[in-house]
């Protein structure tokens, strides 16, 4: 299908972007302070600093190392469980997929962390690719990635959309070589871009068939 945005795929991010990373990070660190009993929730919320990514954060809080060992199986655990694809977001990539867009995840997250994930959600059945950070050399916003991911889609950076909450590795990265970009502020915590933005993931859908065309660097 020819869309009039002449928009052919679609590049996704995954961590809020497809879905709400951040309430589940933020309902795990509840459970964990209510678990341990220690203020968890005010040190790691996600507004004071990236979620906990090693054993050894934990450690570091804790102290205790049964302790930390607990509080780090119950956190993650909890985290996949609570995690849930933005609302809107199984139709519209329905409605893409029906209509012949090409769909693909390009994500800076391990795959032992984005294909469950994904799975989990019922979401990976969408994707024609899933690319992780061990996928290239380099991340985003690295141009190589987005060569590369151009590259498998056999498609000129114009016919394809960039949409991530990242406003330097997803949008501005995408548009600096050429590819279309929408901010998916719906799911980001920084300041709204101000040349095009996504309130909804609905919103994808009227960029693509609307005829409105996400900005690029052209």
């Amino acid at each position: 299908m020819t869309t009039s945005s002449g928009i052919r795929a679609v590049i996704f991010d995954m961590d809020n972007t497809l879905h709400n990373l951040h309430a589940a990070a933020q309902a795990a660190a509840d459970a964990v302070s209510l678990f341990c009993g220690a203020e968890f929730t005010l040190h790691f919320t996600p507004l004071n600093r990236d979620r906990p990514s090693l054993p050894g954060e934990f450690k570091d809080f804790f102290g205790d190392e049964n302790t930390a060992s607990q509080a780090f199986s119950l956190y993650y655990t909890l985290e996949l469980q609570c995690l849930r694809e933005f609302d809107g977001m199984l139709e519209v990539l329905q409605s893409l997929k029906d209509a012949g867009i090409r769909l693909v995840v390009l994500s800076n997250s391990d795959g032992h962390s984005v294909y469950p994930r994904l799975s989990l959600m019922g979401l990976d059945g969408f994707f024609d690719a899933v690319f992780v950070r061990e996928s290239f050399v380099e991340i985003k916003p690295s141009p190589a990635v987005f060569s590369h991911v151009l590259d498998f889609l056999g498609m000129d950076a114009a016919e394809v959309l960039m949409v991530g909450d990242s406003r330097k590795k997803d949008v501005a990265a995408a548009r600096a070589c050429g590819i279309s970009a929408m901010h998916a502020w719906y799911g980001s915590w920084e300041d709204k871009d101000g040349v095009c933005a996504a309130d909804s993931p609905e919103d994808i859908l009227r960029f693509v068939f609307g005829g409105a065309k996400a900005a690029s660097s052209e």
